[in-house]
Parts: C-alpha cells; sequence; structure tokens
C-alpha cells in the first residue's frame, strides 16, 4: 500500500496521505460500524460521483460537470444582475429548516433568514445571518 506518513518539525507524526485508489483496501480491513470505515465510505462514494458526472454525457453533447459549470455562470449572471438593480435574490440552503424559510441575499453581500408568507406574497425577517459582503454571493460584488 501506498501510504504517505506526515510528520512536523519534531518529528512526530502528524498525518498520512492515502491515495484514493488505496482505501478500498484500508475500508476492507476495517469493522463495518466504526468511523474511520463511514469516512472512508463518503470519501470513496463522493469520489465515485465525481466520476460518474466527469464520464457521463447529456444529450447536449456535454458531461454532467460541464453542464453544472455552465448553470453555475449563468446563476452567477442572474444574480449580478439582480443585484445591480438592488434586487435581493431568494434561496435555500441548510439555514433554512421551514418549508417556508428562505435566504435573503442581499444586494450589499449579506443575508437574513426570512419566512415566506404565500396567501400575502410577503416576507417577514426572522434575522441576520452574515453583515454586508460576508454573504455567499458577495464574491459577484467584485466582478
Amino acid at each position: 500500500m501506498k501510504v504517505k506518513v506526515l510528520k512536523n518539525k519534531s518529528g512526530i507524526l502528524s498525518g498520512l496521505v492515502i491515495p484514493v485508489e488505496e482505501l478500498n483496501a484500508v475500508k476492507r480491513s476495517l469493522k463495518n460500524d466504526t468511523e474511520l470505515f463511514g469516512i472512508i465510505e463518503d470519501l470513496l462514494n463522493t469520489q465515485q460521483v465525481v466520476d460518474l458526472k466527469n464520464e457521463t454525457i447529456l444529450s447536449s453533447g456535454r458531461t454532467v460537470t460541464e453542464t453544472e459549470a455552465e448553470v453555475q455562470k449563468i446563476t452567477d449572471k442572474l444574480y449580478a444582475d439582480a443585484f445591480s438593480k438592488g434586487i435581493p435574490m431568494f434561496y435555500k440552503d441548510g439555514r433554512s429548516t421551514d418549508l417556508t424559510q428562505f435566504i435573503r441575499a442581499n444586494p450589499d453581500g449579506s443575508e437574513d433568514l426570512v419566512n415566506f408568507d404565500a396567501t400575502k406574497g410577503e416576507y417577514t425577517l426572522i434575522k441576520n445571518l452574515v453583515s454586508s459582503g460576508a454573504g455567499y454571493w458577495s464574491y459577484l460584488l467584485a466582478k
């Protein structure tokens, strides 16, 4: 097995680098209920998904990875255009736990957790999440 041992300046072991192709061998040597088994299984599954995305050709002639990159460019343009006009954009992530909750990405790069009342068509502020220039989409402000 190809394993790279990492030591600090004092010569004390500080880590190991195991090539992805060697992880199956490591996984087979572990008990199924161990934390390391679960970590390695997640790594291998992630690598399989990446490989599948790179190999799968869609009807457009592009791979899934290429299509995702193109979608990200389009989404970035939509958000940047909205921000340039002073319009906030809304999305969901792990911080918006209820079906009616959304993240409001504001044109100044801040983010708020809001609740959407579909009957009134209104958003209500629940709390400020991050300050100006610190939000997920704030990298678009520099463009």
